[in-house]
């Protein structure tokens, strides 16, 4: 697998915080979902950073 560029990793951590912060805050109008899957998109990034530092 190829090396990953440092801006898709933070960019997804980015959009995933975000969503997770509405979801907190809007959770009584749209529910818990935004708020879930803006935790599934941080643990994405988090487990596909360490491929930013491949040697390939």
């Amino acid at each position: 697998m190829k090396k990953l560029p440092i801006w898709i990793i933070t960019s997804v951590l980015f959009l995933g915080a975000l969503m997770a912060w509405a979801g907190w805050v809007e959770r009584h109008e749209v529910g818990y979902l935004p708020l879930a899957l803006g935790i599934v998109f941080m643990l994405f990034a988090m487990a596909s950073a360490p491929r930013v530092f491949a040697d390939d």
